[in-house]
């Protein structure tokens, strides 16, 4: 039995412990489009031709920062529209849903469990002036719900209600402001 035993622990697999305290992203899947490495053709063959399509140009540092972001009216898991954005590459790098009226109850039950709620604020100093930087915050006004190991966070606002699902690679804010 104790052989047994020895010989059951050292075949199992090793899980190692998150060091990253839980901030593990992997990318998300979304409709069969992979966050990080789908390409335009593939966003057009699986969502069509979007409504609009806009491109924002990077700031006066920084031109490669161009992104696009194409409009569709529907796509998501419930009704709303959908925001999927390029980079300069027409790589995806994320994919926006604004559900018309969803709770968080509602996305946690379609969604199912092993969440993360996470706070964050906005970066206080510096920055790019049209984007902001997010920070994890014990206190912080932003809530999000997020699904770290698929990608997936949801922003909680007022009564509850989500108004965003934002389908990424990577965290959406750092873990500890730049200010510090």
């Amino acid at each position: 039995m104790v052989a047994f035993l020895l010989v059951a622990l050292l075949l199992a697999p090793q899980v190692s412990p998150d060091k990253s305290n839980g901030r593990n992203w992997r990318p998300a899947v979304f409709h069969g489009l992979v966050v990080g490495k789908s390409r335009r053709t593939e966003v057009l063959r699986r969502l069509g031709q979007p409504k609009w399509s806009r491109t924002h140009e990077g700031n006066e540092r920084d031109r490669d920062d161009r992104e696009t972001f194409n409009h569709y009216e529907s796509g998501g898991e419930f009704p709303g529209s959908l925001t999927v954005v390029l980079n300069k590459k027409g790589i995806v790098t994320r994919a926006d849903f604004f559900p018309s009226k969803l709770s968080r109850d509602e996305a946690v039950a379609h969604f199912g469990a092993g969440y993360t709620v996470t706070r964050y604020a906005i970066e206080p100093c510096g920055g790019d002036e049209d984007a902001e930087t997010l920070y994890e915050s014990a206190n912080g006004p932003l809530t999000y719900v997020e699904y770290r190991g698929r990608g997936i966070a949801i922003a909680i606002g007022y009564q509850n209600m989500v108004t965003k699902i934002s389908y990424v690679s990577g965290p959406i804010g750092r873990s500890k402001s730049r200010c510090e």
